[in-house]
């Protein structure tokens, strides 16, 4: 079986309908893009979800990719904020807020103002969720959690040590309770760049998701003809980026995640290190200075989370594990500033890794081990095949090569 075959096959088998709440599921009003056909993950989950749009677009299913953002909207009028997940479980924390990014892709497809309108003012409402819900002293938003009823606290205390592989000590159970939701909404559960304290950072790709969505705001309001708020949304993106600029940029000229309390950053190189670029938020100096820092994290079969270091505990977000989703942050973000062959080089890694695993193991895979090239990564559970990402991401590398999908 080809790629192609396998996807034309799963992709049918990934999509779910549930219009009313059903035991633990949410109801949504459009049928929904799952992660994995069967076994795992079989909520609509937030992030994992654009970048299955990114390869829906590309294979032309705009209404599919349509009724994920609308299902995505529909969580904003319901609870207040998108859930990490469409499940009781996810209740209490959202995940990387790429909605925007989702909107203005559909929307550069279909050209309905009449659309972008009610999107525009539910996205307006998720802006408000992370800058009032999750805003620091410093003006920056880090990630959290709502407040847990107590039979979630032990269920998060739980998930924390089992995780990890211990228990941090002179935490409480709702502390660790606490940090376990916090990781998870950064979608990086766990990674070294928090260890278990998420919620005591200001995140390099959080703040620059943030900036990506007020700059899209600013364009969507344009669009509508609501010039006055246009303004308003830059002057937030740019007043980010000042920001950004104070508190996460190391004299290096590279962009870090910043410990709120200990007022420093954490100088761990990882793809996080490039939201930036992918949301045209660096200058070319600034771009040219975290170009400096790839190298650290380049392997010879794609790119690895984080850069290689010990650490006490178990961490899946970090070397020398290679995640679809960051293989295209990293692409689209060497191509936004002209490094076009450096950008290449990565999409061919990434292509011809998935195209060996698959030719070996017959699927397509949550993760990749981009030291060896092979599906022998760092699991904190046990890996499932993917569709969701990894196709998304699949097909956007190839066509940034020009390659057709094998």
């Amino acid at each position: 079986m080809k790629i192609r075959e396998y996807v034309d096959r799963n992709l049918p088998l990934s999509i779910r309908y549930t219009p009313k709440d059903e035991g633990k599921l949410f109801g949504l009003p459009k049928p929904y893009i799952v992660p994995c056909a069967a076994d795992n993950f079989q909520e609509m989950y937030y992030w994992d979800t654009y970048f299955s749009n990114v390869g829906l677009i590309l294979r032309g299913d705009i209404e599919q990719a349509k009724n994920n953002v609308d299902n995505l909207l529909s969580m904003i009028q319901r609870f207040g904020f998108v859930l990490n997940g469409s499940s009781q479980y996810y209740l209490y924390n959202s995940q990387p807020p790429f909605l925007a990014q989702m909107i203005r892709e559909v929307y550069d497809e279909i050209q309905d103002r009449e659309w972008l309108a009610q999107c525009y003012e539910l996205l307006k409402k998720e802006h408000t969720f992370w800058t009032e819900k999750r805003g620091t002293k410093c003006g920056l938003s880090r990630y959290g959690c709502e407040e847990l009823p107590k039979e979630w606290i032990e269920d998060g205390k739980n998930g924390m040590i089992w995780r990890l592989g211990f228990r941090p000590e002179g935490m409480t159970d709702k502390e660790l309770a606490y940090a376990y939701r916090s990781s998870g909404e950064s979608g990086w559960d766990f990674s070294p760049r928090f260890g278990w304290e998420g919620y005591e950072y200001a995140p390099v790709d959080l703040n620059s998701l943030l900036y990506g969505q007020e700059t899209q705001l600013s364009y969507f309001a344009a669009e509508l003809e609501k010039h006055k708020e246009a303004e308003e949304w830059r002057g937030f993106a740019d007043q980010r980026a000042e920001l950004m600029r104070k508190y996460l940029k190391s004299d290096d000229g590279v962009f870090y995640d910043y410990h709120i309390s200990k007022k420093e950053l954490n100088r761990l190189v990882s793809v996080a290190c490039f939201y930036p670029l992918y949301f045209r938020l660096a200058t070319e100096e600034e771009a040219r200075a975290t170009l400096g820092v790839l190298e650290k994290i380049e392997m010879q079969y794609g790119v690895a989370t984080c850069e290689k270091k010990e650490f006490v505990g178990t961490y899946q977000w970090a070397y020398p594990n290679g995640w679809p989703p960051l293989q295209r942050i990293m692409v689209q973000g060497l191509l936004n500033y002209g490094y076009i062959e450096e950008a290449k080089r990565i999409a061919l890694k990434y292509v011809d890794l998935v195209e060996t695993c698959f030719d070996s193991t017959g699927h397509l895979w949550e993760k990749y081990n981009v030291v060896d090239g092979n599906v022998q990564v760092v699991n904190e559970y046990d890996m499932p095949p993917m569709l969701g990402w990894t196709f998304g991401t699949y097909y956007f590398c190839c066509n940034v090569l020009g390659k057709d999908v094998k």
